[in-house]
């Protein structure tokens, strides 16, 4: 595992293996920092990262806090502030799972 800025230079070499190569990428960007901000469109189109992109976007963290609370019920779950203070509480089901096909075109790239 490695953890480093999400800033690094960095480089890679072909997985020339027979063992699959899995990358996660977890990034964190403060809100202040994309509101109203035009990406990059790296991944998607450009596209100005407004309230309803940034909800939108962010709405997998409570996902999978759910999905979480599903598989270690006797956990005390955390309690993401933007959930605690709305009416609409994230769900896991596997609807939802499915719904998340190409949720990486959302990404903050700036």
């Amino acid at each position: 595992m490695v953890i480093n800025n999400r800033q690094l230079v960095h480089g890679s070499f072909a997985n020339t293996g027979f063992e699959t190569r899995v990358t996660v990428n977890f990034g964190f960007h403060r809100r202040s920092a994309v509101l109203n901000v035009h990406g990059a469109g790296i991944h998607a189109e450009a596209v100005t990262f407004d309230n309803d992109f940034i909800k939108n976007r962010s709405r997998l963290i409570g996902m999978a806090i759910e999905a979480r609370k599903q598989r270690f019920p006797e956990e005390t779950a955390y309690g993401y502030a933007p959930d605690r203070e709305t009416d609409e509480q994230p769900r896991w089901n596997d609807a939802i799972f499915a719904s998340l096909k190409n949720y990486n075109l959302m990404d903050l790239s700036i």
